[in-house]
């Protein structure tokens, strides 16, 4: 192997990017986003990705900012989606520049197809920028191709999109990073363009911000880490090459201070703490140690017997899904122990190995079961700004190692296996990480629609940002879909039950579970459930008056009686209007 490989491990016989490379290398990444993409992308506009909530938020998230700008509103701060209080979606999954950038397509598509369009273009683009990074340290084109596409379509990436994580699927940004860094070094060796480059850092730093606040954080932990093992193995500090990086340092903070400086005082200065434990919980979503081998409910190759055993694992399933399969582990092993002389192989490893360990919490996790081994995440939970951060989504630092090892072992594949043993190699290695049929019906998604009642005239009548009430109010379950429609309306109405972390007085929640009369009464009717005790009136009437709720609109024509008839005996006779029960400026029957 040492044969054809360069000791400073750059291939320099491979060109950096011929054309063709640049070309059908992303395009193949764009048509297999494409393909998993498709159960949803067939809907035409109609189905919104996802088993929770996450995609109706995202999508409120695409048609919020431009509102906001537009009409002269705080972006940051909002009582739409939860009034009357106000929220700080600084401290939520809001990505400003995606809302920005595509407002002009969510015009033309409309806000469902562009976020399926987005859900395309960010896995196709966290593919290419790896393959990209790789390919100097590779002699065939094919190995960083396959680099690209297990960090880009792993079973992790396909869980997170299953889950419509679109922050999770943002993971581009970090081999965007890594060719900055790399490339920031080599300024600061040769004293040339320092100021560039620190412009470069300072640039990427704004740009993780905005895409993914916790991935920014456990980035920060990460390259710590890294620089701390790269100083163990070489035993010396180049004090030369520290003076250079601090001029870059010192342009990237004050690049960074003058560009955040808002939404930081914004987002540290206007919420409380985040003190109640949210639906994704530190202490259970962690990976666990079998995760990797045994293929679970987002497998297709998975069996009864495997997901008897995974189906216990803690956290959520969509959460920790970190599966790599034994071929692949295998083929990644073998690369470690047979190349560990090449730098890309040991910054594979050291970046599996610490990415691995974060991701498996505070404790060792095995089939299920806390073993008592203390992990660093125990010191670093307690740190600022690590509290609510998630060990499962230490994930695509591991998928990040793997895909440089996969990317050497597969160069060794290409050099010494015949091309039909590469060909069986690949398509096992393909086979085992193909999606489940659940997986499949995450992304396929729900169907959605805008009620005909919203767009009554009885309701245009109201004021702009009047209260309005939907049954049924977002839960995971469905969708957070009042969610969508507020957002497809164009916030004519405020809402007071939005999926958005939001303050209340014993901490924050991620689901609507204020402890308030009027929430509980209208969850249980939005599971078409009759209540078990006395509607408690007078408090349920002084809630609808100092809410200045302007109306209770159940949208649902047929079907769940239940509701209806408890909120007639609450609110008296509804006016029916395109066959939803509609109650305008609400008062309890006494």
């Amino acid at each position: 192997m040492a044969n054809h490989v360069e000791s400073n491990d750059v291939v320099r016989s491979a060109p950096r990017l011929p054309l063709t490379w640049g070309v059908w290398m992303p395009l193949s990444y764009l048509a297999l986003s494409a393909l998993l993409l498709s159960p949803a992308l067939l809907g035409g506009g109609t189905r919104l990705v996802g088993y929770g909530a996450d995609g109706a938020m995202h999508q409120w998230f695409l048609q919020w900012f431009p509102y906001a700008i537009s009409h002269g509103v705080n972006p940051f701060i909002s009582n739409y989606a939860t009034a009357p209080q106000n929220t700080n979606l600084l401290w939520n999954n809001a990505n400003l520049l995606l809302g920005l950038a595509f407002w002009p397509v969510v015009r033309l598509l409309g806000a469902v197809n562009t976020l399926n369009l987005l859900y395309v273009v960010l896995m196709a683009s966290a593919g290419s920028l790896l393959a990209w990074q790789l390919r100097p340290h590779v002699r065939h084109a094919s190995s960083a191709w396959m680099g690209g596409a297990i960090f880009a379509f792993a079973p992790w990436m396909q869980s997170e999109l299953a889950a419509a994580h679109l922050t999770m699927l943002a993971i581009g940004t970090l081999p965007l990073g890594w060719w900055i860094g790399t490339r920031t070094l080599a300024a600061a060796r040769e004293k040339r363009h320092l100021v560039r480059w620190g412009l470069a850092c300072g640039g990427w730093l704004i740009l993780q911000y905005w895409s993914d606040k916790e991935l920014l954080a456990t980035t920060a932990v990460m390259v710590g880490c890294l620089v701390a093992l790269r100083w163990f193995w070489g035993r010396r500090v180049d004090l030369a090459l520290v003076r250079q990086l601090s001029t870059v340092v010192v342009v990237a903070i004050v690049v960074t201070a003058a560009l955040l400086a808002v939404p930081l005082a914004i987002q540290f200065g206007s919420h409380v703490s985040l003190s109640q434990s949210t639906v994704s919980s530190p202490k259970t979503n962690v990976i666990d140690l079998l995760a990797y081998i045994l293929p679970g409910y987002g497998q297709l190759v998975s069996s009864s017997f495997t997901t008897s055993i995974t189906g216990h694992f803690t956290g959520e399933l969509l959460e920790t899904d970190l599966y790599l399969g034994l071929p692949l582990i295998v083929l990644v092993v073998v690369a470690a122990c047979r190349q560990w002389g090449r730098p890309l192989v040991r910054f594979g490893v050291a970046c599996t190995l610490l990415g691995a360990i974060f991701a498996s919490g505070a404790w060792l996790h095995i089939a299920g079961h806390s073993v008592e081994l203390p992990l660093p995440w125990l010191l670093l939970g307690h740190l600022p700004g690590y509290a609510k951060a998630i060990p499962a989504r230490m994930a695509p630092f591991v998928l990040a190692g793997v895909a440089c090892l996969l990317a050497a072992g597969w160069d060794e594949v290409r050099w010494r296996l015949q091309p039909p043993l590469q060909v069986l190699l690949a398509l096992l290695l393909a086979a085992t990480l193909l999606p489940s049929t659940g997986i499949v019906q995450g992304i396929r998604g729900s169907s959605v629609s805008m009620p005909r009642v919203l767009s009554s005239a009885a309701l245009r009548a109201l004021r702009s940002g009047a209260m309005v009430i939907t049954v049924p109010i977002p839960t995971r379950s469905n969708h957070g879909i009042s969610m969508y429609w507020q957002s497809e309306d164009q916030f004519r109405f405020k809402e007071p039950f939005g999926f958005l972390l939001h303050p209340s007085p014993s901490g924050a929640y991620t689901d609507n579970f204020n402890p308030s009369p009027l929430e509980s009464l209208l969850l249980t009717l939005t599971e078409d459930r009759r209540p078990t005790s006395p509607l408690p009136r007078a408090a349920l009437a002084r809630q609808i008056q100092d809410w200045r709720v302007a109306a209770i609109v159940d949208v649902r024509e047929s079907g769940f009686q239940n509701s209806e008839r408890v909120l007639e005996s609450l609110l008296g006779q509804p006016r029916m209007i395109d066959g939803a029960a509609v109650w305008l400026h609400p008062h309890v029957l006494s």
